[in-house]
């Protein structure tokens, strides 16, 4: 894995290695209560399975509510009592061809899974994934073969979906201090529907009650692993950066590497994320925290290029794209492992991470 000068490095010295000790108690309470399988092996399972079982789980579509069911069913096997939270919502398909159908608007019901362990403190934590694939939304699109029926997405996002799984399942029987909500996000694709759903259902009195929202999109083309805030609470207040470097911290004390967005594009500021359902949040003045994979070194450095361009990924990217996206392309030409080995470090980072911020009690 290539590493960069920007990434976080834990500073030396017994005063850092003791701040860690209450996270990582609470970290092996969870991991001694959840599963005796290795860290990442479930999340791993999950992401091949959602991938292959469920492609085209578009917004709306037969196969979206297929894997919405799927991941009720899981969650209520792991003890929790998930809901299905269905929703109307709608996008434009852009005809080239047609000038008289060029806002062709079409609605459909999508749905978010929610299930939550209960605190006691009348706050709570969300932490989310979306699980749908990128509907095609232009005749260029469908030219390209961008998104549809075939799309597995293996890495956007039944990644993040997989990895939320495990989560669950490690804090099924946990007793946290701060309610944490698990959410399955759909229609992420056709513009963070699912999250504005959930945000536009909050009370003002909910908005203020959740501490953070920590957010899984896309962990396994991109050639490392990021964290950042929101742009919007960091420029108000920097402090919102706390589960960020929290996260980089976990990460240096394992020995992976992690990084934040450096900052080389002006309209990107340096430590922030955008594009996925944290931006809905982040923009309800909840302060988040987002994981993904990818380059901010590379392309436009807007975070969009993944890799580097060759034969297996001609863009530089796998996002949305039938041919790239899906188990066997991902892993035949990325590094073998990948799949495990990324799920492994997601877990690895945010089962503490969230041990923290949930407060959870030994």
């Amino acid at each position: 894995m290539h590493k960069t000068d920007n990434r976080f490095r834990l500073p030396q010295g017994l005063r850092q290695a003791a701040a860690l000790l209450p996270v990582f108690a609470a970290l092996a309470w969870v991991c001694a209560s959840a599963q005796a399988a290795p860290q990442g092996e479930l999340a791993a399972k999950e992401t091949r399975h959602i991938a292959s079982t469920f492609p085209g789980r578009m917004a709306g579509s037969q196969k979206e509510d297929l894997t919405a069911r799927y991941l009720a069913d899981r969650l209520l096997a792991m003890g929790y009592k998930p809901t299905l939270h269905r929703f109307f919502t709608s996008y434009t398909f852009n005809w080239e061809s047609k000038p008289e159908r060029v806002h062709d608007e079409r609605t459909m019901i999508s749905t978010n899974v929610i299930a939550e362990r209960r605190g006691t403190s009348g706050k709570q934590i969300i932490v989310g994934a979306h699980f749908d694939t990128r509907i095609p939304r232009s005749e260029r699109d469908l030219a390209r073969n961008i998104g549809g029926p075939k799309l597995e997405g293996l890495d956007d996002n039944a990644s993040g979906t997989g990895v939320l799984l495990e989560l669950a399942q490690a804090f099924a029987k946990a007793n946290p201090r701060h309610t944490i909500k698990f959410i399955a996000f759909g229609a992420e694709e056709i513009g963070l529907k699912g999250a504005i759903e959930v945000v536009n259902r909050m009370t003002p009195k909910e908005r203020a009650n959740t501490l953070w929202m920590v957010n899984i999109d896309s962990i396994v083309t991109g050639d490392r692993l990021y964290f950042h805030a929101g742009p919007l609470t960091y420029a108000q207040n920097p402090k919102t950066g706390h589960a960020r470097d929290r996260a980089l911290a976990i990460a240096a004390s394992l020995g992976i590497t992690a990084a934040t967005n450096p900052g080389l594009n002006a309209d990107y500021p340096k430590g922030t994320g955008c594009c996925s359902d944290q931006a809905a949040f982040d923009r309800a003045g909840i302060p988040v925290v987002n994981l993904e994979a990818t380059n901010w070194e590379l392309g436009d450095k807007d975070g969009y290029q993944q890799t580097a361009v060759s034969k297996a990924f001609p863009d530089g990217y796998s996002w949305h794209l039938v041919d790239i996206d899906n188990r066997a392309h991902l892993e035949t030409n990325l590094p073998a492992g990948r799949v495990d080995e990324r799920t492994r470090d997601a877990i690895r980072i945010l089962t503490p991470l969230v041990s923290e911020l949930a407060g959870l009690k030994r």
